[in-house]
């Protein structure tokens, strides 16, 4: 059985694979306009979805990717603006979200088993569950760590990717796409 149907099946709710991929990007499943990364998963569960550097607009997520390297101020600009929170803030949030540096071609959402990261929007019972399985399994309780601030991308798909640890997230507020992301 594969990591995405033992999920649903054990803590419930719908989740998605996530692969980082080095080697090139895919011919099949490109996005078909550019996008932010949050909102390809949201997307992914009509099909799979395939991102490059060209295909995703957002200026978090492309930082959270390693596809930017000197965003970081413009993206802290638009955190205050859309927050409130003060300009150094916004600047220390944005250096202790991870971004990686290894040289990502793509990103895949939905396609491939076994996935990099797993990720579910997942409702509070099956969060629970989530946690609860943790406890079973570790015998301790989960340790996270939480932001609203390049929530899904940099400090959800990229920690639990460079980290291995579970990540989570309540979104980011945003008037274009209802509670994702906000950078």
């Amino acid at each position: 059985m594969d990591e995405v149907k033992l999920l649903q099946e054990r803590i419930g709710g719908r989740w998605v694979g996530i692969t980082f991929r080095h080697d090139g990007a895919p011919n099949e499943d490109l996005a078909k306009r550019p996008m932010r990364l949050c909102e390809a998963i949201k997307e992914s569960n009509t099909r799979p979805i395939a991102l490059t550097r060209h295909l995703v607009n957002c200026p978090g997520a492309q930082r959270s990717l390693g596809w930017t390297t000197k965003e970081d101020d413009k993206i802290a600009r638009k955190m205050v603006e859309a927050s409130g929170i003060k300009l150094d803030i916004a600047r220390k949030v944005i250096a202790n979200t991870p971004r990686l540096d290894n040289g990502i071609a793509a990103v895949l959402i939905g396609s491939e088993n076994p996935a990099d990261v797993l990720i579910s929007y997942a409702q509070p019972e099956a969060a629970m569950r989530l946690v609860r399985r943790w406890q079973q399994v570790y015998g301790a309780d989960l340790h996270l760590e939480v932001s609203s601030m390049m929530a899904i991308c940099g400090s959800v798909a990229v920690r639990a990717y460079t980290t291995g640890r579970i990540s989570v997230s309540f979104g980011c507020p945003d008037p274009n796409i209802a509670t994702l992301c906000n950078c």
